[in-house]
């Protein structure tokens, strides 16, 4: 199991074995193949807390996020929500329990109506859900808008009045407004300004200790990520190749992978710059339609050697709130540590 959960530890939500794979198979050509986007992904999920998913471009973190979300069919594995398994709900069964689980959207312009009010936008859930209606539905948009900082008097505007932050800002609001115990963040602050993405990070941090939340939070910097997460799981062609607390992660990363997506963080000391270890990937992603044998980071991983081409790392135990996938681990200065075996 892909993840560090403690004995009384309460699970929200639970992913096994999950993959989706897409078929692009050439029927002139009669050769099946497939796009591995999601390979094998194991994955629980405390109430109350962050995990913050971070990976290269087409890792598969959004689709994960889709399949969570039921916005995508799984092709193998089980979804649980509470115990339950989505994938055995009807489409009623369905459309009732996505009042508990949410989404924020990326782009927080193109996932807004332009042809609708802000109340509007707001209060479609809780129209479609049934939950208000007239002076009730209004005072309940207005109370979401102050929660997420915005002012009753914008409620009449269009999106497109409004800056990058404020229409995230309408977003969050949206997905709140039935009261939901899960959210995937689906890289809420990439199209934002910097200054602006602290702004959204510390409204979500907030609105998490205020509800109650749960956060799936998918994103590129690991800076942002560690921010607002208590823990990281770090994702390459499909799979997770490290989870850990997110200091743990930071401070002692085993996977090469991790390693150098923390080297490409910048210093902001210029004095500090020169002292700081780069690790340089070589090389583009592989081919998700057919990855390497072994471990798929090989044909790009600094230390790899023969094993890692045959074999394919499964998860090792550092400690129990550190796992990672990998023949042979590095320690935090580089280099190898051990081979086999669980530490």
């Amino acid at each position: 199991m892909n993840d560090l959960i403690r004995k009384n530890d309460e699970i929200l939500l639970e992913l096994k074995n999950v993959k989706k794979y897409y078929d692009i198979s050439n029927s002139f050509l009669k050769n099946k193949s497939y796009l591995k986007a999601v390979d094998d992904i194991s994955l629980r999920v405390r109430k109350g807390e962050t995990i913050g998913i971070v990976g290269e471009s087409g890792c598969g973190k959004s689709t994960l996020g889709n399949l969570i979300m039921q916005m995508l069919p799984l092709t193998e594995g089980q979804i649980l929500f509470e115990g339950e398994d989505m994938s055995n709900l009807s489409a009623n069964q369905l459309r009732k329990k996505r009042l508990d689980f949410q989404m924020i959207f990326q782009d927080p312009f193109s996932s807004l109506n332009p042809r609708m009010k802000v109340l509007d936008i707001i209060a479609e859930p809780l129209r479609t859900y049934r939950i208000a209606k007239g002076e009730e539905l209004e005072n309940k948009v207005y109370s979401l808008m102050d929660l997420v900082g915005l002012n009753k008097s914008q409620a009449y505007r269009y999106p497109h009045e409004f800056s990058g932050g404020q229409r995230q800002r309408i977003g969050i609001a949206r997905a709140l407004a039935l009261n939901p115990k899960l959210i995937v963040c689906d890289e809420p602050i990439s199209a934002l300004d910097v200054s602006i993405q602290a702004q959204i990070l510390n409204l979500l941090s907030n609105l998490q200790k205020k509800l109650g939340l749960t956060y799936i939070f998918i994103g590129h910097g690991i800076p942002a990520v560690k921010y607002i997460s208590d823990r990281i799981a770090v994702m390459y062609m499909g799979k997770i190749v490290e989870i850990a607390d997110k200091n743990e992660i930071v401070k002692n990363p085993k996977h090469p992978y991790t390693e150098a997506l923390l080297s490409a963080i910048p210093v902001p000391d210029p004095k500090l710059r020169g002292n700081k270890k780069q690790t340089v990937i070589e090389g583009d992603v592989p081919n998700p339609v057919n990855p390497p044998s072994g471990c798929r980071f090989h044909t790009r991983c600094l230390y790899a050697e023969e094993k890692c081409k045959r074999e394919e790392p499964q998860m090792k135990r550092l400690h129990s709130y550190h796992q990672f996938a990998c023949h042979y681990p590095i320690n935090h200065q580089g280099g190898k540590e051990f081979e086999n075996g669980t530490a």
